[in-house]
């Protein structure tokens, strides 16, 4: 029934954050849970959970509950840094039917499960599977509702089961990659570009290193459909970096993808150019979020035998 709360990433990946979380504190980022779910078939009459927080990427958490595919709660808080220990009831049932439950877990804060009500079968996993790769915008970051990220979106869209891999303030890094994942996807999608360009890297940097991060991806995944999404609408498109534009990156990633075998998926078209959809200049919020989802959802679907 927990199994969706284990570590996103192998030890490998953990350890090659943990090597560059010099730079920023991509370690706890990854250490967060977003994607992750608890499920399962369950008469439980009462659903109680008491969460340890552990490091925070934000002062703020979310947390969702899904009955027999109804979002029926939502909570939202900031978070006192003087509290570590939070106890929740998200429902109360008058009778013991079986139901179907998931509770999302929060996408910024890592934590730890101390306790938990319900009892039963765990849900079945659904046979389509699918790896997201990217970076704070992946993750969820800015998007306070763990349901409403775009990766659980459209995992929910096509009924599939889904890892979520992304981290905040990440870029291309043909390091991070790991083939011994827990299953083996067959649709991945790559979704990197913004933080290459905001940390000034060079065209030619970017461009080589997104080379070397697909031509090693398609080598781990040969028959995996690996989808590169250009990056979404910014507020910040006619600003110039060392690389340019950001238009001018979502150039060098088609190209790259193309020759590595790879199918694009045009960023601009997922979510509108309207700030009202964002958090601020780059993350899309909750509405933002769940326009993306639902249209990666219906591109994958034309764009893929699935």
């Amino acid at each position: 029934m927990l199994d969706k709360t284990k570590s996103r990433f192998t030890e490998s990946q953990l350890k090659r954050y943990i090597d560059c979380s010099q730079q920023s504190n991509f370690e706890i980022r990854a250490r967060c849970l977003s994607g992750a779910f608890i499920g399962a078939r369950s008469k439980s009459r009462i659903i109680e959970i008491t969460l340890a927080l552990l490091r925070r990427a934000r002062n703020y958490m979310g947390l969702d509950l899904e009955i027999d595919g109804l979002i029926t709660k939502s909570i939202r808080m900031e978070l006192n840094p003087e509290i570590n220990i939070i106890g929740l009831r998200l429902a109360e049932f008058p009778d013991e039917r079986l139901r179907e439950i998931k509770i999302y877990l929060p996408v910024s804060v890592e934590i730890d499960i101390l306790s938990l009500s319900i009892d039963g079968d765990p849900l079945p996993k659904p046979r389509r599977k699918i790896l997201f790769l990217g970076d704070s915008i992946t993750q969820g970051m800015e998007c306070v509702s763990p349901v409403c990220i775009y990766p659980t979106v459209t995992a929910k869209i096509l009924r599939a089961d889904f890892i979520n891999q992304g981290v905040g303030g990440y870029f291309f890094d043909p390091l991070i990659l790991d083939q011994n994942l827990p299953f083996n996807p067959e649709i991945i999608t790559v979704s990197y570009g913004v933080n290459d360009w905001n940390m000034n890297f060079s065209a030619q940097t970017i461009k080589k290193a997104s080379s070397e991060y697909f031509e090693k991806l398609r080598r781990f995944y040969p028959d995996a459909l690996i989808f590169a999404i250009t990056p979404i609408w910014t507020n910040k498109e006619t600003e110039q970096k060392s690389a340019g534009r950001i238009q001018d990156i979502r150039v060098i990633i088609e190209d790259v993808a193309i020759s590595n075998g790879c199918t694009p998926i045009n960023g601009l078209s997922l979510v509108p150019h309207d700030i009202t959809y964002f958090a601020d200049d780059f993350h899309p919020n909750e509405k933002g979020h769940l326009i993306y989802g639902v249209n990666l959802a219906r591109l994958l679907l034309e764009k893929s035998i699935i």
